[in-house]
């Protein structure tokens, strides 16, 4: 009956990745107030949710508590917050349509292929080129949060410098989605097998 009755415990990290997700809506509201002040509220909460993904990771580390909850919680987490400020950044053009397209469809195919693996009783976490395309996007993001499309001095260089830091983030997104995509016969020869066995 105790056991039974027990729940999920969610471990310290885990808290931290789901704070990462609910960071989206104060994030995303920051961006489309009409304030000059609210760019930098913005740009904290950011900088802020982003200091989790590299604290969850080490508090699991360090506690032994990795998770396949986290492993996938943690995928979300990061693709929920980046993919929110795509939309706004292209929005206000500080990015172009082409790039978000891309990033969001590489991770809409990963993220399916991770849900095919769970099924077969796999987990896929993030490797090196996952790990790469991660941070260049999040230092792009932080670039052109910094920046603003058209404006003169240094925020406009910021903007330019920005969208070219984001060009090497779609590259790394390809190269990453290969690595990842390439596990898909060998993923999908074991969903078959347990079917077969259903």
């Amino acid at each position: 009956m105790r056991d039974g009755a027990r729940q999920v415990r969610l471990t310290f990290a885990n808290q931290l990745t789901l704070i990462r997700i609910v960071a989206v809506i104060p994030l995303m509201v920051a961006l489309y107030l009409p304030f000059g002040w609210a760019r930098w509220v913005a740009l904290a909460i950011y900088v802020g949710a982003i200091l989790t993904d590299y604290f969850d990771g080490v508090v699991a580390r360090r506690s032994n508590e990795v998770t396949g909850f986290g492993k996938l919680m943690d995928s979300i987490a990061d693709k929920a917050l980046i993919v929110s400020v795509f939309f706004a950044l292209v929005g206000e053009g500080s990015m172009a349509a082409w790039m978000a397209a891309i990033m969001v469809i590489r991770e809409f195919a990963v993220t399916g292929l991770r849900m095919v693996a769970l099924e077969a009783g796999e987990i896929i976490a993030a490797n090196r080129w996952g790990k790469a395309k991660m941070n260049a996007q999040s230092v792009a993001v932080f670039i052109l949060l910094l920046g603003e499309p058209g404006a003169a001095g240094w925020r406009g260089i910021m903007s330019v410098i920005g969208w070219w830091a984001m060009l090497v983030a779609v590259v790394l997104t390809l190269l990453s989605g290969w690595s990842y995509l390439r596990d898909t016969p060998r993923i999908l020869s074991i969903t078959s097998k347990r079917d077969q066995r259903l």
